[in-house]
């Protein structure tokens, strides 16, 4: 997520991370997507803006439930 610019340097965080668990047979990587666990990301109020918010909440409790499986 891109969260602003210091001079020009721009500002992300990460809300989901590539966890690499492995590599098959034919040395192709094994991996999955997880969340970092951040609650509120920075668009969280244009999601409101947009009536959004339930919807992306929802999201965000879904990929962090998937992380504890």
């Amino acid at each position: 997520e891109v969260v602003g610019m210091e001079g020009e340097v721009i500002i992300t965080q990460d809300l989901f991370v590539y966890e690499i668990v492995g590599e098959d047979a034919n040395g192709k990587i094994l991996g999955r997507h997880r969340s970092t666990g951040i609650a509120r990301p920075h668009f969280w109020d244009r999601a409101r803006y947009y009536n959004e918010e339930r919807r992306l909440a929802e999201a965000l409790e879904k990929a962090e439930a998937h992380n504890e499986d």
